[in-house]
């Protein structure tokens, strides 16, 4: 599962736009800086200086949220200087223990970016998110029964209207996937990749958000036909989350084998070991991850035995 960040096409324009506005605006850049500030945003005055002279960007140790919120600040139209922002170079790989459980990757991403590109709206980079949480339930074929995402985001700036959701699915043996808008506002359109499982939509607000004022997001991931038999279950997110939480619940009759976190940087990086999770009598697994950056976060399970050898009754 994602809430799919779109890499930018346009590196070498971030920092000539950037120059741009600061210099339309008047501001110096102390003055810009304290201003952000007041908006709880914190960055220091020679990092502006890099990012507007070219000798630095903003990567996997700065937030979006603070171009998004310079936007606010330098009066130019929301998500124009976030599109300029280049994609975080890719690091060498990481040796992965032998022990642990494989992580599916996803391989429809151009798929995921074209439905991504459809549905976003640029004000959702000014959503702070408070908290995320996921609830899955795995059924007795260890296909996704249901998943309900319930996200509460609270405004940085006046005049909110809404934001994109992507979703996709990576079991090429899944139905259609579908999405269910709960709570947070209205669905204003739906785009829908059949072929490769993606489905997003554009949610609109009941009415604009205010700075301060909170907004409780509740959607639910169904399929049309068999649900996916994925051994992993994650969130991606373009901003930092306070607080993310995910519940997975097997069938007590044939819990995994092995059940871990993980959780990445949005280059790929490690943001901490992977942890083994133990299931509890209900076949209830608990992630809980605190104040985690832009990046993925998620769990990875998996059986020794093949699903018609399992053992009844375990």
């Amino acid at each position: 599962m994602s809430l799919a960040a779109v890499e930018p096409d346009r590196p070498e324009e971030f920092a000539p736009a950037l120059r741009a506005a600061v210099d339309a605006s008047g501001l110096g850049l102390e003055s810009i800086q304290r201003r952000l500030a007041q908006r709880g945003v914190r960055i220091s005055v020679a990092t502006l200086s890099y990012w507007q002279t070219g000798a630095r960007t903003p990567g996997r140790r700065a937030s979006l949220e603070v171009v998004a919120q310079l936007e606010c600040l330098l009066d130019v139209p929301r998500g124009s200087l976030v599109a300029l922002v280049p994609p975080p170079r890719p690091r060498g790989p990481v040796q992965r223990r032998t022990d642990e459980v494989t992580v599916p990757r996803f391989t429809e991403r151009e798929a995921v970016r074209r439905v991504t590109e459809a549905v976003e709206n640029p004000d959702s980079l000014l959503l702070g998110r408070l908290s995320h949480h996921d609830d899955v339930v795995i059924g007795p074929d260890r296909r996704l029964a249901a998943a309900r995402t319930r996200i509460v985001g609270r405004a940085e700036a006046d005049g909110l209207t809404g934001m994109g959701i992507t979703q996709f699915l990576d079991d090429r043996t899944a139905g259609t996937p579908r999405l269910a808008v709960r709570s947070g506002g209205q669905v204003a359109h739906e785009v829908l990749d059949a072929d490769h499982r993606v489905v997003g939509v554009a949610l609109r607000y009941d009415e604009p958000l205010q700075r301060g004022e909170s907004v409780l997001i509740d959607y639910e991931l169904t399929t049309d036909g068999p649900g996916p038999r994925d051994a992993s279950y994650d969130a991606s997110c373009s901003l930092a989350v306070r607080e993310y939480v995910l519940s997975v619940r097997f069938d007590p009759d044939d819990l995994p084998s092995r059940c871990e976190a993980y959780q990445l940087q949005r280059d790929g990086t490690p943001v901490r070991p992977r942890r083994r999770i133990r299931l509890d009598r209900r076949g209830q697994a608990l992630l809980v991850a605190l104040d985690c950056p832009p990046g993925t976060v998620g769990m990875a399970w998996e059986w020794d035995a093949p699903l018609d050898g399992r053992v009844s009754g375990r």
